[in-house]
């Protein structure tokens, strides 16, 4: 991993953890922050998908069902806007953030008993990018 991929991340994580704790307290999110990792992300699956990656097809499928489920008001607008744009600028972390949520969820619903129980979302997906960050961290740093 490049320094500027750490770097990227590291920003990322920095947005990430604003909007988590602006979620949390507020359980609204600024579309100053959310709209341009939208647009970021969109535009990297774009090249990518330009540059016949691979991956990139992974990413639109998954962007194309979180479109799905925000149209049917499984989410919250910005909840979809992060995660498209996690899964353009940082796919790891996105599902990272996917799975975090999800598991969040189940657990709510369980605690709850509530099928609706919501919860802040985005501070779930800024936990979960956070790990995703110390683990990659991790991995590339000599013991």
């Amino acid at each position: 991993m490049l320094w500027t991929d750490l770097l990227i991340r590291f920003v990322l994580m920095a947005a990430l953890t604003w909007m988590g704790i602006q979620d949390r307290r507020t359980r609204e999110v600024s579309n100053a922050l959310t709209i341009p990792m939208l647009i970021g992300g969109v535009i990297v699956v774009a090249f990518q998908l330009i540059a016949r990656d691979p991956f990139a097809v992974a990413s639109i499928l998954i962007i194309a069902l979180l479109t799905f489920a925000a149209l049917r008001g499984w989410m919250g607008g910005a909840d979809w806007k992060v995660l498209v744009g996690l899964f353009g600028l940082w796919p790891l972390a996105g599902l990272a953030s996917l799975t975090g949520a999800g598991l969040f969820g189940a657990g709510a619903i369980l605690w709850t008993g509530d099928r609706n129980a919501s919860f802040p979302a985005i501070y779930i997906f800024a936990v979960s990018a956070l790990l995703t960050f110390f683990a990659e961290v991790s991995i590339i740093t000599p013991n």
